[in-house]
């Protein structure tokens, strides 16, 4: 965790690029529970397993960056959740 601007996610991409690894970033303000509107956990993994062309060994390889975890902090309470159109 670092300041704005101070290259948290450059170094992230860079990291990935050495160790060549899939990498995926999510961002931490659009996180919500499974059935609600946004990403959850099982969205982003299955980014992660395109990102490594449907590999599953080298997706158990790779990197998952949550950014803006530090605005979640912040604000503190949920950002406004609502239910998604199938009412789940």
């Amino acid at each position: 965790i670092g300041p704005t601007g101070s290259g948290k996610t450059l170094l992230v991409k860079t990291l990935a690029q050495l160790v060549d690894a899939p990498l995926v970033i999510a961002d931490a303000t659009c996180l919500t529970q499974a059935g609600y509107v946004g990403e959850d956990v099982e969205s982003i993994l299955y980014k992660l397993y395109v990102e490594s062309g449907h590999d599953v060994e080298r997706t158990q390889q790779g990197i998952v960056y949550i950014d803006e975890i530090d605005k979640i902090r912040k604000s503190g309470a949920n950002v406004s959740i609502s239910r998604d159109v199938s009412g789940e």
